[in-house]
């Protein structure tokens, strides 16, 4: 089976520099914009729900000559979703640590 996107091993190299991106905003955006957390907070709430209806409702025949194509949009999702979880997690436990 071909591996595509964020499971290839050049693809999973990109994540620590999504996290710090991530952290960046943490650090630097969102103070300044407090209410673009909110927007992300709705935007992965949206997408997560996206993703289930996704995984859950599209598949079998009538979907298959676009199952490529879904999969590559819920594999953006997965990414999205991990990278603002885990620096949420990383920044809040900076912040707990050294204030």
């Amino acid at each position: 089976m071909q591996t595509f996107g964020f499971e290839s091993r050049a693809g999973q190299f990109t994540y620590p520099f999504l996290i710090s991106g991530m952290l960046l905003v943490h650090r630097y955006v969102y103070p300044a914009h407090p209410e673009w957390r909110t927007a992300e907070f709705y935007l992965s709430m949206g997408l997560l729900g996206l993703y289930i209806v996704s995984r859950k409702f599209i598949n079998g025949e009538t979907h298959a000559r676009w199952f490529r194509q879904i999969r590559m949009l819920e594999k953006g999702i997965e990414v999205y979703i991990g990278v603002s979880v885990v620096s949420s997690l990383i920044f809040t436990l900076i912040m707990s640590m050294f204030g």
